[in-house]
């Protein structure tokens, strides 16, 4: 077990992985306020129940365009056949069931100063508006990509995982490229484990053909398995090529051009957008110029401009990993600092959680990474400890963790 750390304090137990415990005594005399979350992914969801438990009373209207919810961190599984379309999603009836609304809509703009946020559906008001949209897939940063949508990586594009599944089944050999935007990036190891699991899929079915890998960063990312990455990419005759950033999406003619001048031939294109926030975020100024990311208080998750508005996940800028795992925490730590501005009983947990990560080398093996947040003498402290030799252990560790969420989630 590799360790590596900056003022590491040593492993932290963390904050439960099950809303439903620790959650101290709900605050039935707190004031009913109206809540609203844009955006129902893991962070979005692990908010609005923790609230809900801590602050009964209270009116949570979760808004999500999506028919239903799709686990992202099951999408390996999913584009390679190890999991189903209906294992990986959720209808999203159950969170009704559970006290929550859903209003099916797009959000497309925050007004902070009304306290209102205009929707496909009309507007809704707010006393406290928790911002959980995830990614802005930035298409038009790369020539040629809205144009030809069909080439962008569904990795990380939800309406279009299944079309990618198919283009992936249908392959017959050839070069399979992939480009990877530069950070911040969601679940950065993701990108890395396709490359790995698509160049398996082409020895197992016995194809002519490569693939290719475009990698804005100069190595594979997170940085505690790069070399083990990198590794791996040899033994699988993945041809890697690092610091280079595609630019240019030639359909037509099947290449892809880099800032730099180079072109790249395919027979299978799956190009990476940068990931951005939403638009409206910028235009609510709720971002510093040049950074697209909502900035918040890295302990409370309270946007720094407007203190009715918190921002979870990957539309926020923390100093924290953007991973599945610290979105759920993250969204449990927000909640409890919610419930007690809206008047509830609510316990201080001790700020710390972790955030564990498999990433795969192939089908039936995976690596480990936990990261560590803590604070410590009023200071953030972050550790991280990995395990960059691949085991059956560790898949199955994965999707042990993957089943908790969901369950924890949907009450499966």
């Amino acid at each position: 077990m590799a360790v590596k750390r900056r003022h590491f304090l040593g492993l932290l137990a963390g904050l439960p992985l099950a809303v439903g415990s620790a959650l101290g005594t709900p605050a039935r005399n707190a004031r009913a306020r109206r809540v609203v979350v844009a955006g129902a992914g893991v962070a979005g969801i692990a908010f609005a129940l923790t609230l809900k438990q801590l602050v009964p009373r209270a009116g949570i209207t979760l808004i999500e365009p999506a028919e239903r919810f799709v686990f992202g961190a099951a999408a390996l599984d999913y584009l390679f056949g190890r999991e189903t379309w209906e294992g990986m999603t959720r209808g999203y009836g159950a969170l009704a069931a559970r006290g929550l609304r859903l209003l099916k809509a797009r959000v497309q703009g925050i007004e902070p100063d009304r306290q209102r946020v205009r929707t496909s559906a009309g507007h809704v008001d707010y006393d406290i508006l928790v911002l959980a949209t995830g990614i802005r897939l930035a298409t038009a940063e790369i020539a040629g990509l809205a144009e030809q949508p069909e080439a962008g990586a569904g990795l990380y594009d939800r309406e279009r995982l299944r079309h990618l599944a198919e283009r992936i089944a249908a392959f017959g050999g050839g070069t399979a490229l992939i480009g990877i935007p530069p950070p911040p990036q969601s679940c950065p190891p993701a990108a890395y484990e396709f490359a790995l699991l698509l160049a398996e899929r082409i020895r197992a079915r016995q194809l002519k053909g490569k693939v290719l890998v475009l990698d804005a960063s100069t190595n594979p990312q997170p940085q505690p398995l790069a070399a083990s990455f990198e590794n791996a990419f040899q033994k699988a005759t993945i041809e890697y090529v690092p610091s280079i950033r595609v630019v240019r999406l030639e359909a037509g003619a099947r290449r892809v051009h880099t800032a730099d001048g180079e072109s790249f031939g395919y027979d299978l294109a799956c190009l990476i957008p940068p990931h951005k926030a939403a638009r409206f975020i910028e235009e609510a100024g709720l971002a510093e110029p040049g950074d697209p990311f909502v900035q918040v208080d890295p302990f409370t998750f309270r946007a720094a401009r407007h203190e009715a508005i918190y921002a979870l996940g990957d539309c926020a800028r923390t100093p924290y990993a953007r991973t599945a795992s610290v979105a759920h925490d993250a969204a449990r730590i927000c909640a409890y600092g919610v419930a007690r501005a809206l008047g509830a009983a609510a316990p201080q947990p001790e700020f710390g959680f972790e955030a564990p990560c498999y990433p795969y080398v192939n089908p039936e093996e995976a690596m480990s990474l936990r990261l560590i947040y803590r604070v410590e003498r009023g200071k953030l402290d972050a550790g991280v400890t990995a395990d960059p030799h691949a085991g059956r252990s560790h898949v199955a560790a994965r999707r042990a963790w993957q089943q908790r969420l969901m369950q924890d989630l949907f009450a499966d």
